[in-house]
């Protein structure tokens, strides 16, 4: 969602009643809603930086690690901004995470970098 308005708990309580992804637009100019509201987690970080090899700082590579790991493991990451109620955790959750805009010259070394410390 590319609005402010969708910044609200009861756009977020109806995307989880139908069990619909909520994009999580990281890095971007765009409003970040981490709100978990499906079965799975939908992701595209939008950061890169030719200033990077890797297209992100080491920092930023092991945070998105640590929230690609949180929703997976069924949690979500605490650092991230949401605006409903918590989601109930899982047992599991497929995450599919982009890398996607920014510096795109940079984002397959973005992607390995993350599958690298995935240990995908």
């Amino acid at each position: 969602m590319r609005h402010e308005s969708f910044c609200d708990a009861a756009f977020v309580a109806l995307a989880r009643k139908y069990r619909v992804a909520v994009v999580i637009a990281g890095d971007s100019k765009y409003p970040q809603i981490a709100d978990v509201t499906a079965p799975f987690v939908y992701a595209r970080i939008m950061g890169t930086t030719d200033k990077q090899a890797k297209g992100y700082a080491k920092a930023a590579l092991d945070r998105w690690t640590g929230r690609a790991k949180a929703w997976a493991s069924g949690g979500a990451p605490d650092d991230l901004q949401t605006f409903g109620k918590a989601a109930p955790k899982a047992a599991s959750r497929d995450v599919f995470l982009y890398v996607i805009s920014g510096f795109k010259e940079r984002n397959p070394a973005a992607a390995i970098a993350l599958l690298e410390r995935l240990k995908v």
